[in-house]
């Protein structure tokens, strides 16, 4: 028979549910302690403190009108899970064989795996705007030691350039400008004579990353968009469209679809200047300008005074995967150089945006073993989000009544 085994708040972890979760490890071929010894009861015991501080948590989450799951991004994640178990059967009649052994039909799993995977995308939506609020500190002990335990299991660092850059965008003419804005007052016409928007944007915006899902950029708070369009969708109501909007990426239309709090989840068109040969061949030589000057002069001196874009002006990558990291103009770039070289100017585009850098190499190391030093950085953060999740879910379950009852059978 079913029975309580923990009181959480306003509700109550079930016997049911810690089987349910048990079937759910079997049914993706995780290891399951067999029943009646001490290792299962030690597991199960784990399983019920994370039921518990997941139900905290998400008891907490539900009183919170700002957190809503992205539900295409549920389906892709359910889906991409289903695919990753029957993979692991060898197939999807070996993975029904095995759910049925566990009494569950594959609608009945998807369903269970829908629920933990919303649960889940609440959960780190919850985290993700509270843990950052908990004060925590890191020691360098703490760092070492971490660094200890994991050193076995590290792969061999690989062979790695370190570069500054200079980035150049090229500056279109007035009147690629002006052509520029006249499309988009056209678009603006048509979305006001009642043309849908989100089809406009999939035809006409020139943004990679929300053309095709018809212009939406899902919720946002004020710093997240560049000042001017900050300021335009921050001053309209719920289903207002903004004029043309201008920012350096183009020119802009907004379309508010929500208002919540200090969120707003708009769509926009974005209409981009064509840039012309002579506004390319401009940019070029004065790169070649820059580029010349970098072999005499204080190389950062001229990033802090020359560098235009929003991408990094420093970047170590693996000399082997450059084509995998950076444009293919890199490759040549940044392949057979010394300590110290210029190259460039290069050419390449990015998202749309055409660019030109100026390299300096600041450092060629061999492959070998991670140090300490390499990874320091890296374990720094992922302790510092661990302790303040931590930190979080004490201050949670501090607020909320939780009574534990043995989760043996």
């Amino acid at each position: 028979m079913d029975r309580v085994v923990a009181i959480v708040g306003d509700s109550v972890v079930l016997l049911s549910q810690l089987v349910q979760v048990e079937s759910q490890q079997r049914a993706r071929g995780q290891p399951v302690p067999e029943e009646g010894t001490p290792e299962s009861e030690e597991y199960r015991r784990t399983l019920l403190d994370a039921l518990i501080a997941n139900q905290i948590v998400l008891q907490a989450a539900a009183q919170d009108t700002l957190l809503e799951v992205d539900s295409d991004r549920l389906e892709s994640q359910l889906q991409q899970r289903l695919d990753t178990v029957e993979a692991s059967f060898g197939g999807r009649a070996a993975m029904e064989s095995q759910l049925e052994t566990e009494g569950l039909s594959l609608q009945a799993y998807r369903e269970l795996l829908r629920d933990e995977i919303s649960q889940g995308m609440l959960i780190q939506l919850y985290v993700a705007r509270y843990s950052g609020e908990s004060a925590v500190e890191v020691t360098e002990a703490e760092i070492r030691e971490f660094f200890e335990v994991q050193r076995a299991a590290l792969q061999q660092r690989p062979a790695t350039v370190t570069f500054k850059q200079i980035l150049l965008t090229v500056q279109p003419s007035d009147s690629t400008l002006d052509a520029a804005r006249s499309r988009a007052e056209d678009l603006l016409e048509r979305v006001r004579a009642g043309e849908d928007f989100a089809a406009l944007a999939t035809e006409y915006s020139q943004d990679p990353g929300s053309a095709e899902a018809g212009g939406d950029l899902g919720w946002f708070r004020r710093g997240l968009m560049v000042d001017e369009f900050d300021d335009a969708a921050f001053s309209l109501l719920e289903g207002g469209i903004s004029d043309v909007v201008e920012t350096d990426f183009g020119y802009h239309i907004i379309l508010v679809e929500r208002v919540r709090y200090a969120e707003r989840r708009a769509r926009h068109i974005l209409v981009r200047p064509d840039i012309g040969l002579g506004d390319i061949g401009a940019t070029r030589s004065f790169a070649a300008e820059i580029a010349e000057r970098a072999r005499a002069e204080d190389f950062e001196s001229l990033i802090d005074e020359y560098h235009e874009s929003s991408l990094p002006d420093s970047a170590t990558v693996p000399q082997r995967q450059i084509a995998q990291y950076l444009a293919p103009a890199y490759v040549a770039a940044l392949t057979g150089r010394e300590i110290g070289e210029i190259v460039g100017p290069i050419q390449f585009t990015f998202q749309g945006e055409e660019l030109f850098a100026i390299i300096r190499i600041e450092q060629l190391r061999d492959a070998g073993e991670f140090s300490y030093e390499d990874l320091e950085p890296q374990i720094r953060a992922t302790l510092m989000a661990q302790k303040r999740e931590e930190a979080l879910l004490d201050g949670l379950r501090a607020r909320t009544y939780v009574e534990v009852k043995e989760p043996g059978r």
